[in-house]
């Protein structure tokens, strides 16, 4: 019986056969029947399913650092892609979950929880400074900002400067009355209990703060070492929803009302949902900027079907 063997085709049954032998040596193979895969080691991966399936096994074994480190050092502008659509995905998640709640009915203690997991919310638009969190549940006029104090409040946040300066936040509800049930005189309408006495309230927080809680002395050398000063604070008040301004008196008096008020700032519920919007589209934009330019940086064909 004759056999013919052709150059190429009898290399790469002697490299198969090779495979075969060093698995055999090792001694992995036991009774019964066993599925393998041989090849040299560029070549073992070569569909999407394969990838994928190796990427989340590596994954549950605990290799995620290692992973991510390798990928740093091989190619930066992928990871750094990475990183922007880790952050978009997340951010639109909390987004999607701030509009189902807004008629949620939910208490001022959810939205408080929601606003410090999500603390990015705050952080653009508020006059072109960047807001960050010193301390949530501060006790502004206690002995120290998480110690037994006079008054608590929901956030303690402070710009984002060389030299930076406290800021009050006070969560209410987005069912919070913005107005009264009736006018009050002609083209004017009555203010609701919430609005003023949430105003009130962080108008005594933001002066409490100032003068007692900023001053006690681990408080005071706590934020000095940060660069962080009090100077009259700038409270931030989220209460109630726009569309309980539903005729021109009503738009007119919440409006007026708020812009006459010099401290603190006050923004509904909605408004702050849409300026998370805002942000989160912009990190959506900043995501496809990366991944353009990760593309354009690297040479060759993208190989961009990898399913994560």
């Amino acid at each position: 019986m004759n056999f013919i063997l052709r150059t190429k085709a009898t290399l790469e049954l002697y490299r198969q056969l090779q495979n075969l032998f060093a698995i055999g040596a090792k001694g992995k193979i036991g009774y019964g029947e066993s599925r393998l895969i041989v090849g040299r080691e560029e070549e073992i991966i070569q569909t999407n399913a394969g990838r994928a399936k190796v990427i989340k096994l590596l994954l549950a074994k605990g290799y995620s650092d290692d992973i991510w480190k390798t990928l740093v050092n091989a190619d930066p502008d992928l990871a750094t892609q990475f990183s922007y659509a880790r952050i978009y995905a997340e951010r639109k998640r909390a987004l999607e979950e701030f509009g189902s709640n807004l008629t949620a009915n939910r208490g001022e203690d959810w939205w408080q929880t929601f606003f410090e997991k999500n603390s990015w919310i705050f952080g653009y638009g508020l006059k072109y400074q960047i807001l960050k969190s010193v301390q949530s549940q501060p006790r502004y006029g206690g002995i120290n900002l998480a110690g037994k104090g006079l008054e608590k409040g929901d956030f303690l946040r402070r710009t984002e400067a060389e030299v930076k300066f406290t800021v009050l936040v006070e969560i209410k509800r987005p069912n919070s009355g913005l107005l009264g049930n009736k006018p009050y005189r002609s083209s004017a309408w009555q203010l609701g209990e919430d609005l003023v006495g949430g105003v009130s309230q962080m108008q005594a927080n933001c002066r409490r703060w100032e003068l007692a809680g900023s001053q006690a002395e681990q408080n005071r050398e706590a934020l000095l070492r940060k660069k962080i000063y009090t100077v009259q604070p700038k409270g931030i008040l989220v209460i109630g929803m726009t569309n309980q301004l539903s005729n021109i008196d009503k738009r007119n008096t919440f409006e007026l009302f708020r812009r006459n008020v010099i401290n603190p700032e006050v923004l509904t519920f909605d408004e702050l949902y849409e300026r998370a919007k805002f942000i989160v589209e912009s990190t959506a934009k900043t995501t496809q900027v990366a991944g353009a330019a990760s593309k354009t940086l690297t040479s060759g064909p993208p190989d961009d079907d990898i399913p994560f």
